[in-house]
């Protein structure tokens, strides 16, 4: 069940408010396979001022992006309460502090231990304290792991916290030093997209293996920055050395085999910054390995 979020206060180029309607554009739905429903994108929670929210440079439009959390946690809750996937369409990556509160306090209800792989090129582990660029987009899993700074972002009904050690960023090739020490710290695993040509899936393998050890349930956040900008230009913090589309593919097909997913994020597709709609078709054709609706599309694009 997909839903869009056209948000992009959270990073420091605009244009990824343009993602949902750039993935429905190039297929998205039918990418998700039969039976697949699109709900729409959220309206903004009339938000009660955060407190702290006069942070400057610490934490950029936080009141107005919380807001938006509020809107897609209440979306992805209501989905999950329904039995059914949400995926969420960014917009930017501070989006998911709604969709994974929404799986934490769904995971917690069913007492079963909630994993999140966090495919991206960056860590996202920034705090107000930390960030060098004040873009909420780089702090949101640390807000989910309970780091202090973002927390005013729930309102008065904080989500269960999600274990970092029990995370996984995949692709990571961006970190700030003192975002590595506190990644690092917390025990979040971050796999380079160096370590994982060396390895191949190994380390992807051991984590979903422990997410089934563990009866676990997994959310997905799929940041299209993970991949390499040569495949994907349109968004708005490329990093070079990224996963080729055929390694993204390979991972997310074994997300799909190992059937434990519970809610998605598909973010940071910026039409704005794109070639020919060249990121959002990549996107979409990625998707269709994590859902079984693939037809080998890879070689049908090459």
């Amino acid at each position: 069940m997909s839903f869009g979020a056209t948000m992009d206060l959270g990073a420091s180029r605009r244009g990824a408010a343009g993602g949902p309607l750039a993935l429905r554009g190039a297929g998205l739905l039918s990418a998700l396979g039969h039976g697949a429903m699109d709900r729409g994108d959220v309206t903004p929670a009339e938000a009660a001022p955060v407190a702290g929210a006069d942070m400057g440079h610490a934490a950029h439009s936080l009141p107005a992006i919380a807001g938006w959390v509020q809107a897609v946690r209440a979306q992805a809750a209501a989905i999950l309460a329904e039995g059914g996937l949400p995926v969420l369409l960014g917009g930017d990556h501070s989006l998911p502090m709604g969709s994974v509160a929404a799986a934490a306090d769904h995971a917690a209800r069913l007492r079963r231990p909630l994993f999140v792989l966090w495919m991206d090129a960056h860590g996202d582990f920034n705090t107000p304290a930390t960030s060098g660029t004040g873009n909420v987009h780089g702090m949101s899993l640390a807000a989910l792991c309970g780091e202090a700074g973002l927390g005013a972002v729930w309102g008065e009904d904080a989500p269960a916290v999600v274990d970092p050690s029990r995370v996984m960023v995949l692709g990571a090739r961006d970190l700030d030093d003192d975002e590595a020490a506190l990644m690092a710290a917390r025990g979040v695993q971050a796999v380079s997209v160096a370590a994982m040509r060396r390895d191949g899936m190994a380390a992807l393998a051991g984590f979903l293996d422990r997410v089934a050890a563990e009866d676990g349930l997994l959310h997905v956040s799929f940041d299209i920055d993970v991949v390499d900008p040569a495949y994907a230009p349109g968004t708005g913090t490329p990093v070079a050395g990224g996963l080729e589309p055929s390694e993204a593919a390979e991972a997310l097909s074994m997300v799909s085999g190992g059937g434990r997913l519970m809610s998605l994020d598909i973010v940071e597709v910026n039409p704005a910054l794109d070639q020919q709609h060249r990121t959002a078709r990549l996107t979409v054709g990625l998707m269709r390995y994590l859902f079984g609706t693939s037809m080998d599309w890879l070689r049908q694009a090459a």
